[in-house]
């Protein structure tokens, strides 16, 4: 029985991947990760940090575009209610894997991060694997372990830093998330100001808004003029993500 660890990079996976190895070996754990190509890149120093701690190598399954390509290929912008780069970067690709132990004849279950206050995402997703006759496994929620304490075993006991986007973002995700709020891209605008302008450059060139009563251009124009004013709490990402962490 074969162990895949859903390992986006964030502090959530990564401790789940410690809990995993833990609980039922390396010989029969996999980190499965699905890339986007749109994170800070210091999400790939943590990746490899985290991993090269626990003694195994990060299994990569992708699509082979980025979230720009993507964007691009499809002539849209990614949302809540169309949300392609999850489906296409994250879902096909861990589907992709998964498909070819089934045909191998190889047994597995699929762990994923959720946190202890998850249980409604636990519960939707358990139950629509339970129909695909997927195994699923969410440690962390079972375990009720608190992200803060996630976070200080990382940083104190492993003495591993945690993703630089931590430090101005609420997850370790796709930078923007189209899934985002104001206030995330807001936060964007301030910290990672290149990529936020992609994302305004892709909104001209689509000719559609990311929000209905605002361009990013507007907000980008907002955020200059106040720049100062913006805090953490302004990252309003709520909204649940296949690929959240």
């Amino acid at each position: 029985m074969k162990q895949i660890v859903m390992f986006s990079g964030g502090a959530s996976s990564s401790y789940l991947a410690k809990l995993v190895v833990e609980k039922y070996g390396k010989e029969n754990t996999i980190f499965l990760h699905t890339p986007t190509y749109a994170e800070d890149p210091d999400a790939d120093r943590f990746r490899a940090e985290v991993a090269e701690c626990l003694g195994l190598p990060i299994t990569v399954e992708e699509d082979g575009r980025s979230l720009w390509q993507l964007i691009e290929d499809n002539n849209c912008l990614p949302s809540f209610h169309i949300p392609f780069c999850t489906t296409d970067l994250k879902i096909k690709q861990s589907r992709k894997f998964w498909n070819r132990l089934k045909n191998r004849g190889i047994d597995f279950t699929v762990h994923f991060g959720y946190g202890a206050d998850e249980w409604r995402r636990v519960q939707k997703q358990s139950i629509r694997f339970e129909k695909e006759e997927i195994k699923s496994k969410y440690l962390i929620f079972e375990k009720r372990i608190d992200d803060k304490e996630i976070k200080r075993i990382i940083k104190e006991e492993w003495k591993i830093e945690l993703p630089r986007a931590y430090k101005y973002l609420k997850h370790n995700n796709c930078i923007p998330c189209f899934k985002g709020g104001k206030g995330h891209f807001k936060q964007v605008a301030k910290y990672y100001p290149d990529d936020f302008k992609k994302a305004v450059e892709m909104e001209e060139k689509i000719g559609h808004t990311v929000f209905k009563d605002c361009t990013l251009k507007d907000l980008w124009d907002e955020v200059q003029a106040n720049k100062n004013q913006l805090t953490f709490l302004d990252d309003d990402f709520n909204i649940p993500c296949e690929c959240m962490d």
